[in-house]
């Protein structure tokens, strides 16, 4: 079916990780360098996009938990684990969670294009 082709790609959350991951990145000497490894900012960022920040989720409880990682950047292993744990301290339903993240969509007024396969 050729005409699937010309319909807009649909993000997942392992796309919008990369996304976000490069997200309010503070400029470096290294151009045109892509983060696949996700900040602090940039998970309270998206979960406040999806509405679930201030409550039921806070920057205190994100912080609290990406602290014990002990790592400048979160791989995306890290960050699903991250969301199980965020998930389960606030009696949400992991997958239901996951889905409104994938619904808030690309960062509200970022202008990359990200290629979706």
């Amino acid at each position: 079916m050729a005409d699937d082709d010309d319909k807009p790609k649909k993000h997942t959350l392992d796309t919008l990780f990369i996304v976000y991951c490069n997200y309010k990145v503070i400029s470096t000497e290294l151009e045109n360098e892509e983060f696949d490894c996700i900040l602090l900012s940039q998970i309270d960022a998206w979960i406040e996009q999806a509405k679930l920040m201030p409550n039921p989720i806070t920057r205190t409880q994100t912080g609290l938990l990406y602290m014990r990682y002990k790592k400048w950047r979160l791989e995306f292993e890290d960050f699903v684990e991250l969301l199980t744990q965020l998930a389960s301290e606030n009696d949400l339903v992991f997958d239901e969670f996951k889905q409104l993240l994938v619904e808030a969509g690309p960062p509200t007024g970022a202008t990359d294009i990200v290629m979706v396969k």
